[in-house]
């Protein structure tokens, strides 16, 4: 029964993500947001970023990801004890400095799995674009269940660590260019959040991946590009060619629409995005070590899009749900394990329907 209702609670969560979320819903897999238990400061470093190989475009984009690795503190805190696992908030100070206080604090969670022998893996989880955090939040928790340490981490500019009065939209309509800051910086955080996971004693940090839903499966193509060293990739319904998916997904429409007041189009956008595409990163990441599952008749995602990230990885496993964008609901408990399994490290089983 509790299953049943855990499923149902899930695909909720996905069906309801372009409208309001009930709080209570948001709350159910939510810690505590008031926790009591003392606040440890530990200190981690940076990861140096590892260029060799790259060549033309994008050892010339990589230098924009490329900061001088540094010492940093971190904190943690309890915030709920499961019978399978610990949560933690988890906060660290961004290596980018915005102007946006609010936005330069990494509010995360941290999930750790009880009655584990030795060092485990770990995986950061990345949202959706209405950033409700229910999702990767369950598929976080999902992962601490079965043995898998988990960071959800919210990106630049979601939920926290969102300015008062959407302040960051002005900024960002004054210059299109500055899009690419949120993006960059998200990144950036990504590669801090591994460097925690790696410091940390009870995780193995030779196995560290990545995953994400939707915007957060393409933040995590590009952030997996950029580092190249995560251990497992897990794309779910994302796709590369960002010019080509704003100017067609109906979740842009607003962007797009003042793209083109402002005299763009999508040709004139493609060379704007180019440093933080998916696409120019994606033959750091090993096809072997990764995973895309994605939509067949995905409305938000074009096909094509998946095709060009697929090929660019160097066609790595891909596993089709017969669905649209937002029905892939539906297979949102299969979506759940079958991306569990692969960043515990086991086989990967074919999507029968």
């Amino acid at each position: 029964m509790i299953r049943k209702v855990v499923c149902v609670v899930a695909l909720a969560a996905e069906v309801v993500v372009a409208g309001a979320v009930p709080r209570t819903l948001t709350r159910l897999i939510a810690p505590a947001t008031q926790p009591t238990t003392p606040v440890e400061t530990l200190t981690a470093q940076d990861l140096p970023l590892r260029v060799d190989g790259a060549a033309g475009d994008t050892a010339r984009w990589l230098k924009a990801f490329e900061i001088p690795p540094r010492q940093f503190d971190y904190t943690l805190q309890r915030v709920e004890d499961d019978e399978r696992f610990t949560a933690y908030r988890l906060v660290f100070a961004s290596p980018v400095k915005s102007p946006f206080p609010e936005n330069n604090i990494v509010p995360a969670e941290f999930y750790i799995p009880r009655h584990s022998s030795g060092a485990v893996p770990a995986a950061i989880v990345l949202d959706i674009m209405y950033g409700n955090a229910i999702v990767p939040r369950g598929l976080a928790r999902g992962l601490a269940a079965q043995g898998v340490a988990a960071v959800y981490m919210p990106m630049a500019y979601y939920n926290a660590r969102r300015p008062k009065g959407d302040a960051h939209i002005r900024w960002i309509d004054e210059d299109p260019a500055r899009s690419l800051e949120p993006i960059r910086q998200t990144v950036l955080d990504i590669r801090r959040a591994r460097a925690i996971l790696a410091s940390r004693p009870e995780i193995d940090p030779d196995r560290i991946g990545i995953t994400g839903v939707s915007l957060g499966g393409i933040m995590a193509s590009l952030a997996a590009g950029v580092d190249g060293e995560f251990w497992r990739v897990c794309p779910i319904l994302a796709g590369g060619d960002l010019a080509n998916m704003i100017f067609h997904a109906p979740e842009t429409r607003k962007v797009r629409a003042k793209l083109v007041d402002k005299g763009f189009d999508q040709q004139k956008l493609e060379p704007i995005m180019a440093p933080v595409d998916p696409l120019h990163f994606a033959g750091r990441i090993d096809p072997a070590r990764c995973l895309m599952i994605n939509a067949r008749r995905d409305e938000v995602i074009p096909n094509d899009c998946t095709l060009a990230l697929w090929q660019a990885i160097g066609k790595p496993t891909l596993l089709w749900l017969p669905s649209g964008h937002y029905t892939a609901a539906w297979y949102l408990p299969t979506i759940k394990q079958t991306a569990i399994d692969f960043l515990k490290g086991e086989p990967v089983q074919k999507l029968e329907y």
